[in-house]
């Protein structure tokens, strides 16, 4: 599953917590998830080849669903 959000006109959002500024031109995606089974390490060296490094790793109380963040190396 992938999940976008498109931007229905040219924006500028702030995110307050990554104190970060980020332009959208109208119909721009902004990929929000994207679900599929992965391992942790499959994960990271993904992440690597894509000059991104493991951030955060959240899970379950059973370790059956994870969620990653992702940041740029």
């Amino acid at each position: 599953m992938d999940i976008r959000l498109r931007s229905l006109t040219a924006q500028t959002v702030y995110l307050q917590g990554l104190e970060l500024e980020v332009g959208f031109a109208a119909g721009e995606e902004l990929r929000t998830e994207i679900s599929t089974k992965f391992t942790r390490e499959r994960l990271e060296r993904i992440y690597t080849e894509a000059g991104l490094e493991l951030a955060g790793w959240f899970t379950d109380q059973a370790g059956d669903y994870a969620l990653s963040l992702a940041r740029c190396a």
